[in-house]
């Protein structure tokens, strides 16, 4: 049996505090195998600190040559789509960071090329894999709380992620780069919120740029299809930190402590509480990636392309100055990706990644590439599923995970890309956390065996950061 080999593009924070973590917790039969990063020494920091013996290269381009099944995107928001078309063009599968692009055209024109490739295409929205969030969602689905009415969600920090998270990763308030509170917070939270209540209907927000170039105090309202509203206010510039996250409904509400979820019942005095820390562990992202690899996979790129339309709706809003539609993508089953189709990743023009001046995280917008070549399909890989993972410490939960600093450039690449081989085939047993309806995944490969270990609860969510 083979191991199922991920190359990861960027090893700044999220990258230390996510992914290799996650990466690791999937055990023996899956590992990173390359690694790239802009600023030198970088990468090789971040595997000597996770114990790891990847080839560190050059380049995105010598990173697609070493023969890895799969790639992790963990860069700034600018690099998200070109990046990811160039791997999709080489024929890897990719769980690309979030926000998946900087417009839904771009996450359209990714989404087309992983499944014209038959490829695997997710997003990295870590709250979807969170045992706190995903028992919300059980609990209003269930009816817990009657016919949802509004939910409320603040989430307020006393600096931007460049100053707490992650010092000196000024990509996040950076316009060039993509970067704004919105795309670092709001397209977890007013993810989560659509998570619970169903389609939003409009969008109505005020934006402001307060000490930044970029939006750094953010109040949206969504009304959804179902007829319940719900409020989100996110700050950079409070004097003091704040998260309130409350549900509710016509029989009761849905209220989050420091360590608990408290579920009020109308005519109840007192509320019936659930502990963080008896929440059972689910499969985290990667393991859900690596599952679908193996088994299938049915538009995993959906949860990040619809956050990402929540987004723009926001900004849209703002500009305009009047309640928006959010632009949604329709989907459809024909759109799955089958573990073992035996098709190869069609040549395409790509936007590959730009080339870019060696300088830690500013470099400029590249050139796109020529046409990539198909290459020859891979050797057949397989990758067994892992048992649930060890519960971590808990932390708190009011806050979405904060985006990890400095993702690093895309390198100079040459004239033309060659694609590489179409993704192997991955078997992995580990329990999706969603349905993994099968489609064509791009090339035969050898079976491998992945243990997936889950996500563990966390007792607070106001620590916890992304990218």
């Amino acid at each position: 049996m083979g191991v199922l080999k991920v190359g990861l593009v960027g090893c700044g924070k999220i990258a230390d505090a996510n992914h290799m973590p996650e990466m690791l917790s999937l055990g023996k039969n899956a590992e990173v195998t390359a690694m790239f990063d802009i600023k030198k020494g970088k990468a090789e920091a971040l595997a000597g600190k996770h114990k790891v013996k990847p080839k560190f290269c050059r380049s995105l381009d010598e990173l697609l040559k070493s023969d890895v099944d799969a790639v992790i995107i963990a860069t700034p928001n600018l690099y998200h789509y070109e990046q990811t078309l160039q791997c999709l063009n080489a024929g890897k599968h990719v769980l690309v960071e979030k926000p998946m692009a900087s417009s839904v055209e771009e996450a359209d024109e990714m989404i087309d090329l992983a499944e014209k490739n038959g490829l695997i295409l997710q997003v990295n929205q870590s709250l979807r894999f969170h045992t706190l969030y995903k028992k919300i969602a059980e609990l209003v689905a269930a009816g817990e709380i009657g016919k949802p009415l509004h939910a409320r969600c603040l989430r307020a920090a006393t600096s931007s992620p460049d100053v707490g998270w992650s010092p000196g990763a000024t990509w996040f308030v950076q316009k060039k780069y993509k970067g704004s509170l919105v795309t670092d917070i709001a397209v977890h939270m007013a993810d989560l919120l659509q998570w619970y209540f169903g389609p939003v209907d409009t969008v109505m927000s005020q934006t402001t740029n307060l000490t930044h170039e970029v939006p750094d105090n953010v109040v949206a309202l969504f009304r959804y299809k179902n007829g319940a509203t719900a409020t989100l206010e996110l700050s950079w510039t409070f004097p003091i930190g704040g998260n309130k996250f409350e549900i509710y409904g016509q029989n009761g509400a849905i209220l989050l402590t420091d360590d608990s979820i408290e579920i009020h019942k109308k005519g109840q005095k007192k509320p019936k509480v659930i502990k963080f820390a008896s929440l059972k562990a689910i499969p985290n992202s990667h393991a859900v990636f690596a599952s679908s690899i193996a088994k299938g996979g049915n538009e995993n790129w959906k949860v990040g392309r619809e956050a990402l339309a929540l987004c723009m709706a926001i900004i849209e809003s703002n500009k305009e100055q009047k309640a928006v539609e959010p632009r949604m993508r329709k989907t459809n089953s024909k759109t799955s990706v089958k573990a073992g189709a035996v098709r190869k990743a069609a040549p395409v023009k790509a936007k590959a990644a730009a080339p870019a001046k060696k300088v830690a995280v500013k470099a400029e917008p590249a050139k796109k590439t020529a046409t990539a070549k198909a290459a020859a399909p891979a050797k057949k890989v397989a990758v067994k599923a892992a048992a649930p993972a060890k519960k971590t410490a808990t932390a708190k939960v009011a806050a979405p995970a904060k985006k990890v600093a400095v993702k690093a450039e895309p390198a100079k690449k040459t004239a033309t890309a060659k694609a590489a081989a179409p993704a192997k085939k991955v078997a992995v047993k580990a329990e999706p956390a969603k349905k993994t309806a099968t489609a064509k995944v791009a090339a035969p490969a050898k079976k491998v065996a992945v243990k997936a270990k889950a996500a563990a609860p966390v007792k607070k969510a106001g620590s916890a950061r992304k990218k």
